[in-house]
């Protein structure tokens, strides 16, 4: 593989300059089909986000390569619904299992054996982790879906990885005035939280920006991954006597922790920061007036949007699987943007070669249904909209609909000078 020159700093830069023309990670490539790698998880606590992913890259690669949906749109013109660059895109599919290891194993041989030109997926912050280290081993572009610790933009931060989820950072700084708006000023808390690097930088984020607001941490506790009886935290949750409690957990184990605090505590106001809708569908009523940030949901009316919903609706309409997997759900439009977001860069720089695709997604503006967005030169962290949502009672919940929308908010930009970018330096690896 060739040395790389010519690198981007946190200060933006060309992320490569041109094209060297020799080979990178996969490039040149061959034949008359490119193959793009997803690797999700596909079993393991979090496969229902996987499948969820897997669903909007396959749409991706379809639409690529027959049309339909975003593709020849305003804002993606250089895709013409004919292939890539006189090829046919196929896509290459490995199983996470929702580990890091197998992660890490199963993104090398996709590159390795399968020929994979890029690499998405990443259920969770571990595993988008691991992506991100094989990307730099091996020259390969890696388009995050739903990683979300700051540490992939900001310290760990490498020039083969781009991320369209909003981080941590982002989710705390968008919460802080719904929260304050919703339950006052004079505010006590309790944070739960996932026993591992997600969950500790989380904890600390929230306290951060809601101490900044006025509120008064209480206390604290850490849960194993893979939690199932949460009713053993239940005297701590209820001798802190907060006003609010935040369940800094994800999957499986974010539905069980709040199933058990309503048990228990019918009217705790509770907040879930980073919620799916495999989270809010698995815990069913308990998540009503549960509030939290989501990638995105389908009531938000843009032309984008509803073109998404449509298109994915058409696509998965009478498969197999629960009734509501026909409505596309937050992983699904991360991971269909971050493909199409790949194929046109591509198709801008009229090349695959990374060193080219990369300074053509550096600064690049674009649309994705919930606003314009940026995909920054200097952390490859997307600016973009949050939207912020509130739980549903049980028996308003049907047809994949489990939250209702409470703002699409810009709140939670920052400049490449603070948060996590200020950590950041886009270096050789």
């Amino acid at each position: 593989m060739s040395g790389i020159t010519g690198l981007a700093g946190c200060g933006g830069g060309s992320g490569g300059g041109t094209p060297t023309g020799e080979n990178v990670g996969n490039f040149p490539i061959s034949g008359e089909t490119v193959t793009f790698g997803f690797n999700v998880a596909r079993s393991g606590p979090f496969s229902t986000t996987g499948e969820e992913e897997l669903r909007g890259h396959r749409l991706a690669v379809k639409h690529i390569n027959e049309g339909g949906g975003w593709v020849s749109n305003r804002y993606f013109p250089r895709l013409s619904g004919d292939g890539l660059l006189n090829k046919t895109v196929e896509a290459a599919v490995s199983d996470t299992e929702s580990d890091p290891e197998v992660a890490r194993r199963s993104a090398k041989a996709m590159i390795e054996n399968d020929g994979a030109i890029m690499l998405s997926g990443g259920a969770t912050s571990d595993t988008g982790l691991a992506h991100q280290a094989v990307a730099a081993e091996t020259e390969t572009i890696y388009m995050a879906t739903m990683t979300h610790v700051d540490r992939l933009t900001g310290t760990d931060c490498n020039r083969w990885t781009f991320r369209e989820l909003f981080n941590s950072y982002m989710t705390a700084k968008a919460l802080r005035p719904v929260l304050v708006e919703e339950y006052g000023k004079d505010v006590e808390f309790f944070q739960v939280y996932s026993d591992d690097d997600w969950g500790k930088a989380q904890i600390q984020l929230m306290e951060r920006f809601l101490s900044d607001a006025g509120w008064q941490p209480v206390g604290s506790l850490s849960a194993q991954l893979g939690t199932r009886d949460f009713g053993q935290y239940i005297d701590d949750i209820d001798s802190a006597s907060e006003d609010v409690l935040i369940l800094n957990l994800r999957g499986l184990d974010a539905a069980n922790a709040v199933r058990t605090v309503r048990e228990s505590f019918p009217d705790e106001n509770v907040v879930i920061p980073l919620y799916t809708r495999a989270v809010a569908q698995t815990a069913g009523g308990a998540i009503e007036d549960v509030i939290g940030t989501i990638a995105w949901d389908p009531s938000i009316e843009t032309p984008l949007s509803k073109q998404f919903r449509s298109a994915f609706s058409n696509e998965y309409e009478g498969g197999t699987g629960s009734a509501s997997s026909s409505i596309p759900s937050g992983p699904a439009h991360v991971a269909y943007t971050q493909t199409l977001q790949y194929a046109h860069a591509v198709a801008r720089a009229e090349t695959f070669d990374p060193e080219a695709v990369i300074p053509a997604l550096e600064g690049w503006e674009y649309g994705a249904g919930i606003g314009a967005q940026t995909m920054r030169a200097c952390d490859h962290q997307s600016m973009r909209p949050v939207p912020i949502v509130r739980g549903r009672p049980g028996d308003q919940q049907d047809f994949g609909r489990y939250y209702d929308l409470i703002n699409t908010t810009r709140e939670a930009a920052y400049p490449c000078s603070t948060g996590p970018a200020a950590n950041c330096s886009l270096g050789g690896n």
